[in-house]
C-alpha cells in the first residue's frame, strides 16, 4: 500500500504535503443540496484523466492539477478539533446530509482504496475582515479560509488558508474545451435543411480566399449579395461548446439540420445538428475527413535542382495536415455529442432567400385620372 500523507495539523503546517498527483488515479467530488446529492468522478484512463459522467470525455488536466496543487500546499491557520454533533455547523456533515454537508473530495489509487478524504467545510474571512469593502467599490465578505476535515476525523478539523472554490461536482466544469477544432480557408460551405425547411438549403463555393462567394445550382433571379455573407469568411475559426451530452440526449432528431464546409486544404468538416434547446443551445455532432495527395505534382516549371527542397516542403505540410487530422477526428463520431451556444453557429444558419440583393421594387403607379369629357357638339355644325 501507498504510504499516507502526513496527516498532523498544527498551525502553520501543510497536513498534506506529501501528496503527490502520481499517485492519485481516481477522484471522487460529491455535493449535497437540501435533497440533491451529486457526485463526480474523474479516472486516469490510458494515462490521461477523463469524467466518467461524460462518457469518458477527456478531463481538464490543468484544473484537476489545481485542486491537487492547493491541496498539497494549503497550511494550517488554526485548529478546530470537533464533535460529531459538532460537524454540521461547520457544514461537515456527512455527504447526503443536506444544506450541512460537507464537500467531499476522495483520491483513490489504482487499487481503488482510499489515499486521502478531504471533507470542506464552511468557508470565511479573517478576523476582522468580515466588513472589508471590495476595491471595486462592492461590498465585502470574500472568503479566504475554510472549515477541513480530514479522513472523517473529528479530530482533524482545521481552519485552512485555501477555499477550494473550483471543489464543485458539476461535471461541465471539468471536461477539456481548451482543445477542440477549427475551420479555415473555407472553399466551399453548405446548409442542409430537412423536412418542410429542405427549400431553404443552399451551397456556396469560391476559387480562393480572396475571392467572391458563388451560389451554386443558383435560380433564375437569385443574386447574391456579397455583404451579407462576411460572416462566411473565416467560419467556425475558434469553435467553442459549453458541455457534453450523454444517453437519450446524444439522438438527434431526424429533422437534423447539416453544415458541411470544405478547405483549401481537401478537409471536410460536417456538423449535424439536433433542435436547440430553451437557451438556444444546439446539440451538435461532427464528422471530419481529408483528401490528402500519397504524391507531390510538380509543376510544369518546376527545376530539377529545386525537387529536392520541395519534397521536403510537402513532406512536412503533409505530416502537419496528418496530425491536424487525427487530432480533429478525436472530436468527430456520433460517440461525442456537443452542446454549442448558438452563436458558435448563427452566422451559418440564413435561409437562402436571406443571401440575395433584394429585388427592385416596382415604381408606384400615379394617380388614376379619369377621362377628360368629350366636347359639346353644335347642331349648327351638323351636315343636313
Amino acid at each position: 500500500d501507498k504510504p499516507s500523507p502526513s496527516v498532523s495539523g498544527g498551525v502553520g503546517e501543510e497536513p498534506l504535503s506529501g501528496l503527490k498527483i502520481g499517485d492519485i488515479a481516481t477522484i471522487v467530488i460529491t455535493t449535497s443540496e437540501a435533497k440533491k446529492t451529486t457526485s463526480l468522478r474523474m479516472e486516469k484512463q490510458g494515462g490521461k484523466w477523463a469524467v466518467a459522467q461524460r462518457g469518458g470525455y477527456p478531463a481538464d488536466t490543468s484544473r484537476i492539477e489545481g485542486l491537487v496543487k492547493n491541496l498539497v500546499a494549503m497550511k494550517t491557520l488554526r485548529r478546530v478539533p470537533a464533535g460529531k454533533s459538532q460537524l454540521g455547523r461547520l457544514n461537515l456533515g456527512k455527504p447526503g446530509s443536506g444544506e450541512t454537508a460537507a464537500t467531499r473530495v476522495e483520491l483513490l489509487a489504482d487499487d481503488g482504496k482510499p489515499i486521502k478524504t478531504i471533507d470542506l467545510g464552511k468557508e470565511s474571512n479573517a478576523p476582522g475582515r468580515e466588513g472589508d469593502t471590495s476595491a471595486f467599490g462592492g461590498g465585502g465578505n470574500y472568503p479566504d479560509r475554510r472549515f477541513v476535515m480530514l479522513d472523517a476525523k473529528p479530530a482533524s478539523v482545521a481552519v485552512v488558508d485555501q477555499t477550494f472554490s473550483n471543489a464543485n461536482a458539476n461535471p461541465a466544469d471539468w471536461i477539456n474545451r481548451t482543445d477542440f477544432f477549427e475551420v479555415n480557408n473555407v472553399l466551399s460551405m453548405a446548409v442542409d435543411y430537412a423536412g418542410t425547411e429542405a427549400t431553404n438549403s443552399w451551397k456556396l463555393a469560391r476559387e480562393n480566399t480572396a475571392t467572391n462567394w458563388t451560389l451554386v445550382a443558383a435560380l433564375e433571379g437569385e443574386v447574391l449579395d456579397q455583404d451579407k455573407l462576411g460572416s462566411f469568411a473565416q467560419p467556425l475559426q475558434s469553435p467553442t461548446f459549453n458541455d457534453v451530452l450523454t444517453g437519450d440526449a446524444t439522438n438527434l432528431s431526424t429533422n437534423a439540420t447539416r453544415i458541411t464546409l470544405s478547405t483549401e486544404d481537401q478537409f471536410t468538416y460536417t456538423l449535424t445538428l439536433g433542435e436547440p434547446n430553451v437557451d438556444g443551445e444546439f446539440p451538435m455532432q461532427l464528422a471530419v475527413v481529408a483528401n490528402l495527395p500519397e504524391k507531390r505534382s510538380a509543376a510544369k516549371d518546376e527545376k530539377p535542382e529545386d525537387k529536392a527542397d520541395l519534397d521536403l516542403q510537402w513532406k512536412n505540410k503533409q505530416q502537419q495536415l496528418k496530425t491536424r487530422l487525427a487530432l480533429h477526428q478525436t472530436f468527430s463520431g456520433e460517440h461525442w455529442t456537443y452542446l454549442i451556444p448558438g452563436y458558435t453557429v448563427s452566422g451559418l444558419l440564413k435561409k437562402r432567400s436571406e443571401l440575395f440583393t433584394p429585388k427592385a421594387a416596382a415604381p408606384p403607379l400615379g394617380p388614376v385620372l379619369p377621362f377628360p369629357p368629350s366636347p359639346a357638339i353644335n347642331p349648327s355644325q351638323n351636315p343636313k
